[in-house]
């Protein structure tokens, strides 16, 4: 049973046995107590909820600052897209000059022939100069 104990501030009913709750306080004990400030939470609650706030915000900032840093990599003046374009016009230019050096390669061959191959020389003397052996006529067609 219960008894009361008096204090001179207050009146307490302290309980020995246990009591069935009523309705309105079942009704309570699904809800958290008001107070001046709202509704009461425990504090491990609110730490666990300001932590959750934080990483939540921790991870926002993150993939934000993951993103412009992404985009700059792909758009820059230096970026990716940049670099793939200098490639392709960098193996272009390099074909142009395997290209080129080929070029180089087959006229210094003809320049070394001229120079050696008698056949050459008198083919170059007649084409070039207009040149004939004693006993010959020379042609010229106005082009």
């Amino acid at each position: 049973m219960g008894a009361y104990v008096f204090s001179p501030r207050r009146a307490i009913y302290k309980t020995t046995m246990p009591t069935e709750p009523t309705e309105k306080q079942t009704e309570r004990q699904g809800t958290p107590r008001k107070s001046a400030r709202g509704t009461r939470k425990s504090l491990r609650g609110q730490i666990v909820s300001e932590r959750k706030r934080r990483v939540r915000i921790t991870l926002i900032m993150f993939a934000i600052v993951l993103t412009i840093i992404g985009l700059n990599l792909i758009f820059d003046e230096a970026g990716f897209i940049k670099y793939v374009n200098l490639k392709k016009e960098e193996k272009l230019h390099e074909q142009g000059i395997a290209k080129i050096e080929k070029e180089i390669a087959a006229l210094k061959e003809e320049i070394v022939e001229i120079k050696t191959d008698p056949f050459q020389i008198e083919k170059q003397a007649r084409e070039g100069l207009g040149l004939a052996k004693p006993d010959e006529y020379v042609f010229m067609y106005a082009k």
